[in-house]
């Protein structure tokens, strides 16, 4: 698992400088060290449109100048998971690049904590799945009052578009759950139900653990938050319960149901009081959110169209919607392993 990782990252760095030449990658580590007084390394897991280096006990992230960070939104998302999320600090530009200052939330992913977290009958992804549950509830309480909303009446109807959308050009199996979902939409735009920053990308490699202890110690990777209902992102739970294999696709851990089970009735402790309406609202949210994150595809020019049959997303879904419990049509009335 390191090594591909090894060769995942090499690829990357190579291919961000390729495109952000003349800058180099010494130029990068000696701006970041002259920065922080420390020796640098470069990080284990990234993304395509930055280069990220530890120094000390900082992350500096060097961004293409297409990929800035919002570091106004940035601020409220600190507020809303405090203790979950790096701080995030402007320094400048070198060359086209951004450059910014993070504290390191410290941990490592989960996808180099797999191991640790799996072995004896998966004892610290139980720790792990509680600590995700505070970080949900922690947005529920602490979304900052200034923090702008979406217009609920134009978010609603984006989604119903998309989701008619997905309604009409999916496989037939998928229609009654989404005329279910589209149905029920509007049970998350009421005054009562809030808006919160929902991270979009809740995947292994943007979670962070302690592998001693099974504790989320951050999330990563924020800039593509959106700020919608809460429980649109509830769908990451589903990451921790199983495992992405190549020849296989998909496959649950045989404890995913107690390890559901507890994700949830800590997600309520840490909610406050929680009713048949609320857990309904978030298994709306929940099956929304992974509609829109999986059912679509993108042609060669970028133009948005339903996911087609025999692709990874469908098939995910195909694997994920029976195990949400009793579903809004028949497709989720699969029992549970």
């Amino acid at each position: 698992m390191e090594q591909t990782m090894v060769r995942l990252a090499q690829y990357q760095i190579s291919n961000f400088f390729e495109q952000n030449a003349p800058i180099t990658q010494d130029q990068c580590n000696d701006y970041a060290a002259a920065m922080t007084g420390a020796s640098v390394t470069p990080t284990a897991v990234r993304g395509g449109s930055s280069y990220t280096v530890v120094a000390g006990t900082c992350i500096v992230q060097f961004r293409n100048q297409n990929s800035p960070f919002d570091l106004e939104f940035f601020g409220y998302i600190e507020q809303a998971y405090k203790g979950f999320t790096p701080l995030h600090e402007g320094r400048g530009r070198l060359g086209s690049l951004h450059v910014y200052k993070m504290t390191n939330v410290g941990g490592v992913s989960m996808y180099l904590a797999r191991e640790a977290l799996h072995k004896d009958d998966f004892r610290l992804l139980a720790t792990t799945v509680q600590s995700f549950a505070r970080f949900f509830a922690s947005a529920w309480h602490n979304t900052p009052a200034a923090m702008p909303r979406n217009d609920p009446l134009v978010l609603s109807a984006e989604y119903v578009e998309q989701l008619t959308m997905l309604r009409e050009g999916l496989p037939v199996r998928f229609r009654l759950t989404l005329e279910g979902i589209i149905a029920q939409l509007p049970r998350l735009f009421t005054e009562d139900w809030p808006q919160v920053p929902n991270h979009v990308d809740l995947l292994e490699n943007n979670i962070h653990v302690d592998p001693t202890t099974g504790a989320v110690t951050g999330v990563c990777d924020w800039p593509g938050a959106a700020m919608d209902p809460f429980g649109m992102s509830l769908g990451g739970l589903e990451t921790m319960l199983g495992v992405n294999r190549v020849a296989k696709g998909f496959c649950y851990h045989p404890k995913q149901q107690h390890l559901r089970d507890l994700f949830h009735e800590s997600l309520e402790q840490d909610l406050g009081s929680v009713s048949d309406d609320d857990r309904e609202r978030m298994r709306v949210a929940t099956l929304a959110g992974l509609f829109l994150e999986n059912g679509f595809a993108y042609t060669d020019g970028g133009t948005k169209i339903p996911a087609r049959e025999g692709s990874m997303d469908l098939a995910y879904l195909d694997v994920v919607l029976p195990r949400l419990g009793k579903s809004l049509t028949s497709v989720g009335n699969t029992e549970t392993a």
